[in-house]
């Protein structure tokens, strides 16, 4: 996906908005911030940007896509070979880092990379840190180092509630009290039109999406399955964690690297989605994690061995 930047992204914006005032209203910010950004764009906080960012993926990126070319993107990424790649466990276990440092700063956002890495590697003990942050960067880097390993090896044979269950307690001990628990009270996904499934709601359809989504075998399958979990959203804390964990065991399972969704891409993660959920369209969603596994062989230094 070509860059652009932020001066482009508004102009675009205020394109579609017509207005400055009307874009500063869905960003939420004065007009003259608008018009200040134009000429200083470095002085726009990391918050606003992923506003921004997230607009733009909703009205200047997302329009654009067209079904038969995301089919294509499709077509060719399923065509590759990534059993190499998934057999090695040095890489796995590479991309099982890097899946969780994505994960993470996705939901946490001031993430330190240098900070993650050293608690992965071990060389930062707890007193160094927060307690909390050091449980949730060991917990999610050690289970989806874990989860990956297990996929590869063929000893997970299919998904259930309990193998759920048994991951939030995971990514959650030490975190929650009710690590490994379905919720029991209302959640809501701030500024979003998204109604998730009712609290004595949540086992029944938990039960039905595992039946649902027992087994997936495509991209759109992967689409379908993520979008529909995270609207049931099983837990207090850590769905979207828990949701990116299941979709790396689908990929790795049919064959595929699994996509890299970090800080960098989150803002059309974010709107992809949730076209996905409010409009029943999972074609961006589909084209999203297309670019994501494109950026895994990026990161990995892979991409070479694909031509």
């Amino acid at each position: 996906m070509q860059d652009f930047t932020y001066k482009e992204k508004i102009e675009a914006l205020l394109e579609h908005y017509q207005f400055s005032t009307k874009l500063a209203e869905a960003l939420k910010v004065h007009r003259m911030s608008i018009q200040n950004w134009k000429e200083d764009s470095v002085s726009i906080s990391k918050e606003n940007r992923l506003n921004i960012d997230i607009l733009f993926s909703i009205h200047c990126i997302i329009p654009n896509l067209k079904k038969a070319e995301v089919d294509h993107k499709v077509k060719q990424l399923t065509k590759e070979n990534h059993e190499r790649f998934i057999d090695n466990i040095d890489i796995v276990t590479e991309v099982s880092r890097k899946n969780a440092f994505g994960s993470l700063e996705v939901e946490v956002g001031d993430t330190d990379e240098a900070m993650f890495y050293r608690v992965v590697d071990g060389s930062f003990v707890e007193k160094d840190i927060d307690k909390r942050k050091f449980l949730e960067m060991n917990n999610l880097a050690f289970l989806t180092k874990q989860i990956l390993i297990d996929t590869q090896e063929k000893r997970i044979e299919f998904m259930d509630s309990n193998i759920i269950k048994k991951w939030h307690l995971g990514l959650m001990t030490g975190i929650r009290d009710d690590a490994g628990r379905y919720s029991t009270k209302m959640r809501i996904i701030p500024d979003t039109r998204i109604t998730l499934t009712a609290p004595e709601d949540i086992p029944e359809e938990v039960e039905y999406w595992v039946s649902k989504y027992r087994e997936v075998k495509t991209i759109y399958d992967i689409a379908h399955a993520h979008e529909h979990f995270e609207l049931i959203h099983p837990f207090g804390d850590g769905n979207g964690r828990v949701g990116r964990l299941i979709m790396a065991h689908q990929f790795i399972k049919n064959g595929m690297l699994p996509p890299m969704i970090d800080g960098n891409n989150k803002a059309l993660y974010y709107a992809t989605l949730e076209q996905a959920q409010t409009e029943g369209n999972i074609i961006p969603l589909v084209y999203f994690l297309t670019e994501a596994i494109e950026r895994m062989k990026e990161q990995l230094g892979i991409e070479k061995y694909f031509d």
